[in-house]
C-alpha cells in the first residue's frame, strides 16, 4: 500500500505539503517528485514535505487522498490523470494542484478557465494532431500508425478517441493494442507490425515507454520507428517524442501556483489550468540514424515552434 516517502524535516511544522503520485516508480520518489519538493522548499525551509503513491492501486488511491484530505495539509499536489480522476471524488476541501495530467475537459473538468472548487493546476497535454504532424515530416512515407495504450492507465479513454480521429484527419489508418502488463508488448508489437503498421507510437504510460526495449529489436529488425508521447521513451529507443519538459512545467507553472496557495492564500479553483507555451522535441539521432531516417531539424522549428534537445542512445 502506498506509504510515506522521504519528507523534508522541519523545525516547525508550520505548512505541510503532501505530495501524491499514483503511479508504482522504481525509484520512490522519482527524480521530478524530489524537484518538486526541493522546489517547495525553496519558498520555504520551514516547509514540510510528504510523498505518497498508491502503486498503481485505485484502492490504495482512494483510501490515502480520503486520508490526505483531513490530514490538515496546506496544499495537495497530485500526479497523474489517475490521481487527478481520483481526486476530484475525494479531495473534498484542501486545496489541491494537479500535474502530469493529459487534458483537463476529458478527465472531468467543464472549463480550462478557473473552474471554482479546490481543484486546478498543469497540464502537459498536447492534441495528438500535432504529435503525428511531426512524425509525418519524420516519416515522410507513413501510412499505417501502430499505437500502444495502457488497458489501465486513465489516459487512455482520452487518448484512443483522439488518436483515431487525428489518423483520420492526416489521412493515416489506426491500428492499436492494449496493454495490461510490460510481458504482454513484444507479441503485441508484433500483431501490429504483421497487420501493417509502419511505425508504433507509444502512448502516456510508464508501463509502455520505459519498457519500449523490451520490442526494440522486433521494430529495428521490421526497420520501422518507435514514437512516444513522452520524452523518457526517446532514451528507451524511441525516435522522438514532442513533449512538455515536466521540470519546466514544475518550474514555471506549478510552484508558482503553490506559491500562490501557500503564502498569498489563493485558492486553486480561481487560477485557471496552466499549459507550456512552447513544447519541445525529444530526438534520439543514433536510433534515427539505424533505421536511415534523416531528422529536417529546420522545418520542424519552423513548422512547429519547438525547442529540440538531442540525445544518443
Amino acid at each position: 500500500m502506498g506509504v510515506c516517502g522521504q519528507h523534508t524535516p522541519a523545525a516547525t511544522s508550520r505548512l505541510r505539503v503532501a505530495v501524491f503520485d499514483f503511479d508504482k516508480r522504481t525509484r520512490f520518489p522519482d527524480a521530478l517528485g524530489q524537484y518538486i519538493e526541493d522546489r517547495l522548499v525553496a519558498l520555504d525551509t520551514n516547509l514540510s514535505v510528504v510523498h505518497y503513491s498508491a502503486e498503481g492501486s485505485e484502492t490504495n488511491a482512494v483510501k490515502i487522498l480520503s486520508d490526505l484530505d483531513r490530514g490538515g495539509y496546506a496544499l495537495i499536489i497530485v500526479r497523474t490523470s489517475d490521481a487527478l480522476i481520483i481526486a476530484q471524488h475525494t479531495i473534498l476541501e484542501t486545496p489541491t494542484l494537479y500535474t502530469n495530467v493529459n487534458n483537463p475537459k476529458i478527465l472531468g473538468f467543464q472549463t480550462l478557465g478557473p473552474p471554482g472548487g479546490n481543484i486546478s493546476g498543469v497540464s502537459y497535454y498536447i492534441p495528438i494532431e500535432n504529435h503525428l504532424a511531426v512524425y509525418k515530416i519524420i516519416q515522410p512515407s507513413l501510412e499505417k500508425l501502430g499505437f500502444l495504450f495502457d488497458r489501465h492507465n486513465q489516459s487512455r479513454k482520452a487518448e484512443v478517441p483522439e488518436a483515431r480521429t487525428a489518423c483520420a484527419d492526416l489521412g493515416l489508418a489506426f491500428d492499436s493494442e492494449f496493454i495490461a502488463d510490460s510481458g504482454q508488448l513484444p507479441e503485441a508489437v508484433k500483431r501490429l507490425i504483421t497487420r501493417g503498421a509502419d511505425a508504433i507510437v507509444v502512448a502516456s504510460s510508464g508501463l509502455l515507454y520505459e519498457n519500449i526495449r523490451l520490442f526494440l529489436d522486433i521494430t529495428d529488425g521490421a526497420g520501422i520507428p518507435v514514437f512516444s508521447f513522452y520524452k523518457a521513451g526517446v532514451s528507451e529507443g524511441a525516435v522522438v517524442a514532442l513533449s512538455s519538459d515536466y521540470f519546466q512545467m514544475a518550474d514555471r507553472l506549478l510552484i508558482p501556483m503553490a506559491q500562490r496557495v501557500l503564502r498569498d492564500n489563493v485558492w486553486p479553483g480561481d487560477m485557471p489550468a496552466a499549459f507550456l507555451k512552447q513544447k519541445k522535441l525529444f530526438i534520439n539521432t543514433c536510433q534515427a540514424r539505424n533505421l536511415g531516417l534523416e531528422i529536417p531539424i529546420q522545418r520542424l522549428i519552423e513548422t512547429h515552434d519547438i525547442e529540440l534537445e538531442t540525445i544518443c542512445h
